[in-house]
């Protein structure tokens, strides 16, 4: 399903690179070079627009275009660096006028545009789909001996991620033998079928190790009402969870081993149903160092109050879109990587895939093998 989409979508980004340098034609003439400065400006500023609304906005509009958005980016983006490159070596060579030199100028333009658009499309399905394990090694204190675990974070399975993907992630992990995995939500998301889900789950459940799951914002599909409905219930997805073998922490403790204690997250999309930090009360209290698995990583209160050697979340995909992350980063947010936070090493990963269309410009997809050392 994700390659018939990947086939559908580069046509899509085809036809829109055309449209866009066909309605600029008349303005590429040596004339019109206050309006082509002008228009230049406007792709310049629609990128990021584009990516923002793609990525990180939750609407009617967003859902029912998001291979529009995403094929508006890349076309732009090849669009723009045709432009500049065509422009540098034409003051480079010093052409003059006429209507020779424009229709060179106008040839190498489009030449240039397209190269550039198949170099960045091609760079982009390759991070969105290529997945690497990341492996860290912390130092944590109340340990009385070396743990290793895996953490997956946004699949997104059956839409931005195939299933033959997550499978192969699977095998790796099982070939690390860690000594646990957590799943650190969005496994799924308003785009996956029920065959999909279904098959997600029985494939996670082929990994030879207890397997944790935190929900994400995606998995419950609360936003499926933009496109039609959902296609499964939550008993559905608990039933799918649960058969599978895989252990859902909804706020809840669970000693992973002698010295070791996780909490798993409701997440903070669920409002009310998440437990504020004061009414979590950890039973296993001073028995070993504690890890957290919070699929969005903005709880500062919780960081503030929790006495957590390691917070691991995901969600962000390390903004996916460039030049999200570099806004992200302006604006404060905690995006990728390791952030030291009110004595807690908050860890957010870039994520196993990405949100909506399979392309990537920022950091590849991942999973996290961990090793906790005491």
């Amino acid at each position: 399903m994700v390659t018939q989409k990947v086939i559908l979508w580069v046509t899509e980004i085809i036809i829109v690179m055309a449209v866009l340098f066909a309605i600029q034609l008349p303005l590429r003439r040596k004339p019109f070079r206050t309006a082509r400065t002008l228009v230049f400006a406007v792709k310049i500023l629609l990128i990021p627009a584009a990516a923002f609304f793609l990525i990180a906005t939750d609407n009617i509009i967003a859902y029912n275009t998001i291979d529009f958005l995403g094929a508006l980016y890349l076309a732009l983006i090849g669009d723009v660096t045709g432009s500049i490159a065509e422009y540098i070596i034409r003051v480079i060579t010093k052409r003059g006028k006429g209507s020779e030199i424009y229709v060179c100028s106008l040839i190498q333009c489009g030449i240039l545009s397209v190269l550039f658009c198949a170099a960045i499309t091609s760079l982009s399905i390759w991070n969105a789909t290529n997945v690497i394990m990341h492996e860290h090694q912390w130092v944590v204190n109340g340990l009385g001996q070396e743990h290793t675990f895996a953490f997956v974070s946004d699949i997104h399975a059956g839409t931005a991620q195939s299933l033959d993907n997550l499978k192969g992630v699977c095998e790796k992990i099982n070939q690390q033998k860690p000594e646990f995995v957590i799943l650190g939500g969005d496994v799924t998301d308003e785009l996956t079928t029920y065959d999909d889900m279904v098959k997600t789950y029985e494939t996670i459940g082929e990994i030879d190790a207890p397997v944790y799951f935190v929900y994400g914002n995606h998995d419950r599909q609360p936003n499926a009402s933009y496109i039609g409905g959902r296609s499964y219930t939550d008993e559905q997805l608990i039933r799918s969870i649960e058969d599978a073998g895989i252990i859902i922490l909804s706020d809840d403790y669970v000693k992973v081993a002698d010295d070791l204690v996780l909490l798993g997250r409701e997440d903070i999309s669920a409002g009310d149903k998440r437990a504020g930090w004061d009414e979590l009360k950890n039973p296993y209290e001073g028995e070993g160092a504690l890890i957290v698995a919070d699929h969005q990583p903005f709880d500062e209160e919780q960081r503030r109050k929790q006495n957590a050697a390691l917070q691991l979340s995901g969600h962000t995909h390390a903004g996916q879109l460039f030049p999200l992350q570099f806004i992200y980063i302006a604006a404060g947010i905690e995006t990728y990587g390791e952030y030291e936070r009110d004595n807690t090493l908050l860890y957010v990963s870039a994520g196993e895939s990405g949100w909506g269309v399979p392309a990537r410009t920022e950091a590849r997809c991942e999973w996290e093998l961990i090793t906790l050392r005491p």
